[in-house]
């Protein structure tokens, strides 16, 4: 298996389309840019202007510990210290939602992509809304297994892939056509992820079920 990481994408590209139509999709750029300090575009895979799946891309000057440590401190959006329970990621998500009620337009997050200076995230899509539903939480599971991922944080992987499924059969496997028909579940987002390290030319699947990682001739399941 190949370190292109073109094996765990759960989702194909399409082509990207015009982001005119988007109100305020600018603005939100703007706005993630000075929350994250990062640099970010932002593209649409789709196929109709009366919908928009947005191609989300934060390049931040950070490895994964600062940032992981960056979202789980004190929130700066109100100048509080944060309360119990406050979302990690509530300055993404509010600045989305108040993206999604400027239009009329249906807008849904096809992939987000955080690059950090030691490690690349991608967040793919499987049913309506999910990236943003689950963002929360993903990034809660990025920090609970952090040391069992980067193998007592002795090794950072360079690409994380969340989520990535196991190949039960062919392509008439019930995970596949959820994929399809946008009909899976929260918790398909906590099982597998796939990883690639520099000292490996194999994949990887981390299990986050058992909190270990399996290295072999792993298939992927695609559209």
């Amino acid at each position: 298996m190949s370190k292109s990481g073109n094996e765990f994408f759960n989702n194909p590209k399409i082509g990207t389309q015009s982001t005119d139509h988007i109100v305020g999709l600018e603005a939100f750029r703007k706005g993630l840019e000075k929350h994250f300090f990062a640099e970010v575009s932002i593209g649409n895979y789709g196929l109709k202007e009366e919908s928009a799946n947005l191609i989300i891309d934060i390049k931040c000057n950070l490895s994964l510990d600062e940032a992981l440590f960056y979202i789980n401190k004190p929130s700066t959006c109100s100048g509080r210290p944060k309360k119990s329970g406050e979302e990690k990621t509530i300055l993404f998500l509010l600045a989305y939602s108040k993206l999604k009620k400027l239009n009329s337009t249906s807008i849904d997050i096809s992939e987000l992509t955080i690059s950090l200076t030691d490690t690349t995230i991608l967040i793919s899509k499987i049913y309506d809304q999910s990236i943003a539903d689950q963002l929360e939480n993903i990034f809660t599971e990025l920090i609970n297994h952090n040391v069992y991922y980067t193998k007592g944080l002795n090794e950072t992987p360079f690409e994380v892939f969340i989520p990535v499924f196991e190949e039960d059969s062919l392509e008439s496997d019930v995970k596949l056509k959820n994929i399809v028909s946008d009909n899976n579940n929260t918790n398909d987002y906590f099982g597998f992820w796939g990883m690639y390290y520099d000292q490996s030319e194999e994949a990887a699947i981390y299990d986050l079920n058992t909190k270990t990682i399996i290295f072999g001739d792993i298939q992927i399941l695609s559209e």
